[in-house]
């Protein structure tokens, strides 16, 4: 992610470059879709993917029918239960992907939990619709594109 420093007299907000020229895919995990449209929305603006997703079967439907996504991210009001099983689901199937939660716990136990937790974004001090958050989740799919 870059800033775009440059700013006509007319621009009130800085604006974030796009990531990279590597398309990225994201699967949102959601109870209450209001508090992550806004979020949802930037991300769609950033050419960036986004599928969504209320529970376990509609993650892996969406995960599946897609071919596979770059990051989960998990609402701040999943249920640490739901976040865990829809996160343990989908990393069985792809053990490298990488997850940002807004979420108070949605942690992996088990033989692969520390190299999991190295591409988990534990962004539970933010809410989704804050710049701060917004900044956090693009930071870390920054490097996932990268990578």
């Amino acid at each position: 992610m870059r800033l775009d420093l440059t700013r006509p007299s007319c621009r009130s907000t800085w604006r974030v470059s796009p990531l990279s020229e590597r398309d990225l895919h994201v699967l949102a995990i959601v109870g209450d879709p209001r508090p992550m449209q806004a979020l949802l929305a930037d991300l769609r603006d950033q050419c960036i993917a986004v599928d969504v997703a209320k529970g376990l079967t509609e993650a892996r439907t969406a995960f599946f029918g897609s071919g596979g996504h770059d990051c989960l991210v998990v609402g701040p009001d999943v249920a640490p239960g739901l976040a865990a099983r829809v996160l343990g689901s989908l990393r069985a199937v792809d053990p490298n992907l990488a997850a940002a939660t807004f979420a108070p716990s949605a942690t992996e136990n088990g033989r692969d939990a520390d190299r999991a937790r190295s591409r988990t974004a534990m962004l539970a001090g933010f809410h989704p619709s804050s710049r701060a958050g917004k900044g956090a989740l693009l930071r870390f799919l920054s490097g996932l594109a990268r990578a």
